[in-house]
Parts: C-alpha cells; sequence; structure tokens
C-alpha cells in the first residue's frame, strides 16, 4: 500500500502542485502579503454571519475542488498514465482509502485556509456556519474519489457534441470575440469558472474590509492588480488559442482598430462577473468615477498581458517568474500613490501599442521543455 501510495503521490500530487505554482503563489500573496491578520479576523465575521457570502465562499472551495478533479481525470486519459488502470487490480478499500490519501493532498490548502478562518468564526460565536463549512469540507472530497472510479471503470469517455450545441452552432453566427469565450466553457470549464470564482470573491472581500478600518482607494487599486494576474492564465490560454486552432485570424481583412474593438469587447465581457459584484458591494467611500477607472484599469492590464505575450512567447515557468516581477513593481507603484489615471493610461497605451506592433510579427514557439512535460501533446 506504501508503494501505491508513493507512486500516486509523484505522478498526481506533486505534478499538480508544480504546475499550480503560479496560482498557489498568486493566491498566498494576496491572502497573506496584502490582507493582514485584523482583515482575515473581518473577512470570517462576515462569512460566517452571511448565508450568502459562505454559500459564495463553498462555491469558490468548490471550484477548486473541481480543478483538482479534472486536473487527475485528465491525466488519467494520458497514455504515459495508463498504468494508473492498473489500481483496479487491488482491493476496493484500499483503492479509495488511495484516492482519499490523493483527494486530501490535493485538498489541504483549502483545508489549512478554513481551519485558519474556522477557528476565528468559532471565536466570534459564528458555531453552526463553522460546523457546517467542516461538514462540507469533510464531505467534498468524497465526491473526487467517486470520479476517480468513475474514470478508471470508463477508461474512453465519449465526447460527442449534444443536440442543443449542434442547433446553436447551425442557426447562430457567432461574432470574432466570442470564439474564445465558448472555448472555455467548452474545453476549460473548471480554469474559467475557478479563476471567476477566486476574483470575485476577492471583490466582495474587498468591499466588506473597506469600511472596517481606515483604508484609502489603494487597496481596490491592489485588489485590481491581483485579479490582472489571476487573469494571465486566461490570457495564456487566449494567446494559445489563436496560435493553434485559429491562425485564420490574422488573415481576415481587418484593420488593427477593428481587431482592438474585438479584443476589447472580449476583455470587458471576461471581467463582466467582477463588475458586476464590485457595483453590487460597492463602499459608500469609494466615487462611482473611480470604479469606472477601476474597470479601465482592469482591461488595461488585460490588454498589456496579451500584448506581451505577442511579443514574446512564453511557457508557464517563464510567465510565473514574470508575474512574480511585474506583481511586486505595481504594488510599489500603488504603495507610493501613484494615480490609478496613470496606472490605467499607461496600461491602456503600452498594451494597444504591443498589440499593434507585434499582432501580426507573433509567433507560437514550441519548447522542448513542454514536450518532455506534455509528451501526449
Amino acid at each position: 500500500m506504501l508503494a501505491v501510495l508513493t507512486i500516486l503521490r509523484k505522478t498526481l500530487i506533486s505534478e499538480y502542485y508544480r504546475l499550480n505554482t503560479g496560482f498557489l503563489f498568486l493566491v498566498a500573496m494576496f491572502a497573506f502579503g496584502i490582507l493582514r491578520p485584523e482583515d482575515h479576523i473581518a473577512l470570517a465575521s462576515y462569512v460566517f454571519a452571511s448565508p450568502f457570502l459562505l454559500v459564495l465562499m463553498g462555491g469558490v472551495f468548490g471550484l477548486y475542488h473541481f480543478k483538482t478533479v479534472y486536473f487527475v481525470r485528465q491525466r488519467l486519459l494520458w497514455d504515459s498514465h495508463d498504468f494508473l488502470y492498473h489500481l483496479r487490480l487491488i482491493d476496493t478499500s484500499q483503492r479509495w482509502a488511495a484516492w482519499l490519501y490523493v483527494q486530501w493532498m490535493l485538498w489541504l490548502p483549502v483545508a489549512l485556509y478554513v481551519a485558519f478562518v474556522g477557528y476565528y468564526g468559532w471565536w466570534t460565536g459564528q458555531h453552526l456556519s463553522v460546523i457546517a463549512t467542516v461538514i462540507y469540507l469533510v464531505i467534498v472530497p468524497i465526491t473526487g474519489v467517486v470520479a476517480y472510479e468513475y474514470r478508471l471503470a470508463r477508461p474512453n469517455p465519449d465526447a460527442r457534441l449534444s443536440t442543443l450545441s449542434t442547433y446553436f452552432n447551425r442557426r447562430f453566427t457567432k461574432p470574432q470575440w466570442s470564439y474564445f469565450i465558448f472555448y472555455l466553457f467548452s474545453e476549460n470549464p473548471v480554469l474559467l469558472f475557478l479563476t471567476k470564482g477566486f476574483t470575485c470573491f476577492v471583490v466582495v472581500g474587498l468591499c466588506k474590509i473597506y469600511p472596517t478600518d481606515s483604508y484609502d482607494e489603494r487597496l481596490f487599486t491592489l485588489g485590481a492588480l491581483t485579479i490582472g494576474m489571476v487573469h494571465s492564465v486566461l490570457i495564456l490560454h487566449l494567446y494559445e488559442f489563436e496560435h493553434l486552432q485559429l491562425p485564420m485570424l490574422r488573415n481576415l481583412p481587418l484593420k488593427i482598430e477593428q481587431r482592438l474593438l474585438q479584443y476589447g469587447v472580449l476583455f470587458s465581457v471576461l471581467i463582466l462577473p467582477e463588475v458586476l459584484f464590485l457595483f453590487r458591494y460597492l463602499p459608500e467611500d469609494i466615487s462611482l468615477e473611480y470604479a469606472c477607472l477601476w474597470c479601465l484599469l482592469l482591461i488595461g492590464m488585460l490588454f498589456l498581458l496579451f500584448g506581451r505575450f505577442l511579443q514574446q512567447h512564453y511557457i508557464m515557468d517563464t510567465l510565473l517568474r514574470q508575474g512574480f516581477y511585474a506583481f511586486f513593481v505595481g504594488f510599489f507603484l500603488i504603495m507610493f500613490k501613484v494615480p490609478p489615471l496613470v496606472l490605467a493610461v499607461v496600461s491602456w497605451g503600452v498594451g494597444t501599442w504591443l498589440f499593434a506592433r507585434n499582432y501580426y510579427l507573433s509567433e507560437y514557439i514550441v519548447h522542448q521543455e513542454g514536450l518532455k512535460i506534455r509528451p501526449e501533446d
């Protein structure tokens, strides 16, 4: 049994954390680098006192759970991981125990954070909410085990288009900006919903924390910086999607201004959930003008990220390093009270300039290191 756990740890757990280092680092930087301990206490008191926020937190954790389950199930479809199907040969109870070990190791960041905020929730008297959260925390990993057992019993899933998808594809013409949105919903729904769930939770947390102390608008600007960096993974997928699956887009008879308009609409749709939550929970001390400027800054950051990808191809390891540097530069600019308007104008200006300069020159480079990590590609 120990040998089985070692194999699962090396092939699934270690690989998951290696490939998601950037995402987890950004989450940790926001949770423990920007927010103070008293901010976590205030946030815990708000969440455990509000059924809606408690459900929202459970939804964010559920999306993270789907991300881990999706990762393991995709690994089981890889030819290099076919040997894992031999787990069917061992005793059922031992196999379930092994899968439960895998899921709890992947679930560990959520469990640690729930233990952290749950302590303060219990301390503030929200006993029922804390107990419900702990029950949820224990039950959810079992669904992952069921999903893994289902995949082991059915190693060749059927991937056909639904009748509804076929009907809409034939009856309606999709605008160019919607291609990537439909691609995310069909091919990377876990990544999409996990990213949106986390960023929306960040927006709600900022809106709830802001009135509890003498903060200024820099807190929301830092939130926009964090949300923009989290979206770098989606922008990387956009870059890969257009180069690998829609290279013909560059041959369409469109002016550069028309292309910029298409991407502007796409980025506006991408940040729409965050904008809705911002205006729903907007503190009274935050002006409507600043909220609109916040949205423009976020769109400008997406243009800047996409323009940077067009200028130079990045693999995930390089993206993590560049994102680390960019986050700290932005952090110090914000803390030294550089106006958000200046940051927005610079983001839009540099992003559109990089786009116009490199859109037709950009090339997707297949790195040998990436081929070693994903031999099936």
